[in-house]
């Protein structure tokens, strides 16, 4: 680790400088954040160009009680809209381009007809464009990164990533539990602690995944090193549904990669199962002794999750077909906070299905699940595990909105992850390797030799 941070040192000050500016000089991070991306671009710094909008988006999703820092919100919005215009202008030293935004582009032309039915088309607009574009660009600059640097860009990712997680301390150091913890839950760098958790998810299936392709990437102190800090801080955040979701991937990744119908059948036996022991939680709970940490008076009582997806089931009547346009959930949900709270729920919809209903009807939400679904089957004749990841996602975004939303820390490592099994590049990487320039200079020595030289 200590070798990895001597090498991206330019990395570290980099977001140091974001920080102190967004914190002292806010307008300026407006114009310093695109520029960066230009410097990193100068210095073919491609690795760094990612890492950089990983951690803008890590700090833009920080606990709101840092006030000064909630400029990133909208200062985030600058470095992908710089990321894509250099793949635009400079689109030649991406081809050829990722496959990722054409199984998409279906949902993405249909995203735009709903804007007509939104009731505040600017902000559904940007965000649009905004989703749009990160399934563009982040496919094809993950994929020009491995053209570039190979696995050790995917080994750097996995460690700083782990860096992010392990930040989350400084949070505790240097301003107490008040802002570190959330209702007795860990939550460091995040906004709260199922966002920590989410982003515990998104490590631990990006490191598997990439071991399961490249099975000497990382060593076993690597690996204990990255398992052990994403498992750790994933415990401290109390997430029901991260933890559940994280075990989905480990047993039916695993399945899935022996036969996918051992995997359609072990998940079947899981949902029955899971049944039963729903229906007998209180009991199971207290028996082993977890009630704190699995929090039973909400299992007992019914969380505000639960009321907010009754109330937004009631709202997306009015939008059932066709819906609103993006931000349409939270526009709806905003606007009857107060009553939300008074009901004991904070935050907005808290489940992907719903929040995609909500902009796009039962139309859009169709058309992207068709979409998804598709690329995680295509995935799996080259990465068998990617059943898993689909699975676990799915129910991920059962308990949480993270997916109809661009800009978050967790979108963009999915994409990474869904490049990663879904490019031949990649997955194939083996039959993809370029020849070895030795073997090459012996071979044309001996064609060479075998041509006849005029008299």
């Amino acid at each position: 680790m200590r070798e990895y941070f001597a090498k991206n040192y330019q990395l570290f000050m980099l977001v140091l400088l974001y920080i102190v500016v967004g914190v002292y000089a806010k307008p300026l991070l407006f114009a310093l954040m695109p520029l960066s991306v230009f410097f990193l671009k100068s210095r073919e710094l491609w690795a760094d160009m990612i890492f950089g909008l990983l951690i803008t988006l890590v700090l833009s999703d920080i606990t709101p009680w840092f006030f000064k820092m909630q400029v990133f919100k909208s200062a985030k919005n600058t470095y992908i809209v710089a990321l894509s215009l250099i793949f635009l202008l400079e689109r030649y030293r991406f081809v050829p381009f990722s496959q990722v935004f054409n199984v998409f582009l279906p949902f993405f032309i249909y995203s735009v007809f709903p804007l007509v039915f939104s009731n505040n088309l600017i902000t559904g607009l940007e965000k649009t464009i905004s989703y749009a574009l990160l399934y563009l660009v982040i496919p094809n600059y993950v994929l020009y990164n491995f053209r570039m640097n190979g696995w050790e860009f995917f080994k750097n990712l996995v460690r700083f990533m782990t860096v992010i997680l392990l930040s989350g301390y400084f949070v505790l150091w240097g301003f107490g539990e008040f802002y570190a913890y959330m209702i007795g839950r860990f939550r460091g760098l995040f906004g709260n602690p199922n966002g920590l958790a989410i982003f515990c998810f998104m490590l631990i299936m990006l490191t598997a995944t990439l071991a399961s392709v490249k099975r000497d990437l990382f060593t076993w102190k690597d690996k204990l090193f990255v398992y052990g800090t994403a498992v750790y801080f994933l415990v401290i955040s109390g997430s029901r549904s991260s933890v559940v979701a994280v075990l989905i991937f480990l047993i039916f990744g695993r399945f899935f990669s022996a036969s996918p119908f051992f995997g359609f059948i072990g998940l079947l036996v899981v949902f029955g199962i899971s049944e039963v022991v729903l229906s007998n939680i209180a009991p199971i709970v207290t028996f082993l002794g977890l009630e704190d940490y699995v929090r039973l008076n909400t299992l007992e009582d019914g969380s505000g999750r639960y009321f907010a997806w009754e109330f937004a089931w009631k709202h997306i009547q009015d939008y059932l077909v066709f819906g609103g346009g993006f931000a349409n959930d939270e526009r709806i949900m905003r606007k009857h906070r107060l009553y939300l709270e008074r009901m004991g729920h904070q935050g907005g919809v808290h489940n992907t299905y719903l929040s995609f209903w909500f902009n796009f009807g039962i139309v859009g939400l169709l058309i992207f699940l068709r979409s998804f679904v598709l690329i995680f089957i295509k995935a799996s004749r080259l990465v068998p595990l990617s059943l898993g990841i689909m699975f676990a996602v799915m129910f991920s975004i059962t308990y949480e909105s993270w997916l109809v939303s661009s800009l978050n820390p967790f979108t963009i490592v999915l994409l990474i992850i869904i490049t990663v099994v879904t490019e031949e590049e990649i997955a194939n990487w083996d039959q993809h390797a370029p020849a070895d320039p030795e073997t090459d200079t012996e071979m044309d020595d001996t064609i060479n030799s075998h041509i006849p030289v005029p008299a």
